[in-house]
């Protein structure tokens, strides 16, 4: 059973990110649709899926003809690996449908707010995801069929996504940089995300910094 009061807070907590990624999603269905993919099947993408930055990247190599292999790895989300071994230790022992539930929506921001959430004393931490889950969900796929289907007139940078997730993500992590440690791990993450624009190719940027910054943290102790 639920705990309602931390499903709560995690819908509460998760409303800027119904937002934000509402507003992303938007972006990519116009994208889609405007690189030659129909409507529909830019939102089943986002129903399966349910990853921006493998999307983005998958739309903008379908573009460029490159081979099925390059495709198919794209979403090869590698950061997912340390995310999901940290959750599976931060919920503790749980039934299997649990955990294929939680692991469906496997996403950066929900991950940070449940990372925070487990130090700020969230007694339930599977109903706190869950609902931030729901709310990031939701958001992505109503997002992705608004822009797919009657956002074509829209233009994407105009909805100026870079500084809204630039500013949605150091939201989520200025509360969990406390220590010497975190400020150093947080500095090394960021170069190496500098390094890996400059030597990586583009389907690979974010994935490739996210896995450096997760073998960075793990890597330095206290």
């Amino acid at each position: 059973m639920l705990d309602s009061a931390s499903f709560r807070r995690g819908l509460r907590d998760g409303f800027p990110v119904f937002l934000a990624v509402g507003v992303f999603g938007i972006a990519f269905g116009v994208l889609a649709v405007q690189t030659g993919l129909a409507p529909w099947l830019a939102v089943v993408s986002s129903v399966v899926v349910v990853s921006g930055a493998a999307q983005f990247a998958l739309v903008g190599l379908l573009v460029a003809g490159p081979g099925p292999v390059l495709v198919a790895t794209t979403g090869l989300a590698l950061r997912h690996l340390p995310m999901s071994a940290k959750l599976a230790d931060l919920i503790g022992e749980r039934s299997l449908r649990t955990r294929v539930s939680l692991a469906w929506v496997l996403t950066d921001e929900t991950f940070g707010l449940t990372l925070r959430a487990s130090q700020t004393g969230v007694p339930d931490l599977v109903a706190y995801k869950a609902a931030a889950d729901v709310m990031l969900y939701s958001a992505w796929v109503t997002g992705t069929a608004v822009g797919a289907f009657v956002g074509r007139a829209i233009d994407p940078a105009a909805l100026g996504i870079d500084v809204l997730f630039a500013l949605l993500f150091l939201g989520l992590a200025a509360p969990l940089i406390r220590t010497r440690r975190d400020w150093l791990v947080v500095g090394l993450a960021v170069a190496s995300a500098m390094l890996g624009t400059l030597v990586l190719p583009e389907a690979w940027q974010i994935t490739g910094a996210a896995t450096a910054a997760a073998l960075i943290g793990t890597a330095i102790r206290e």
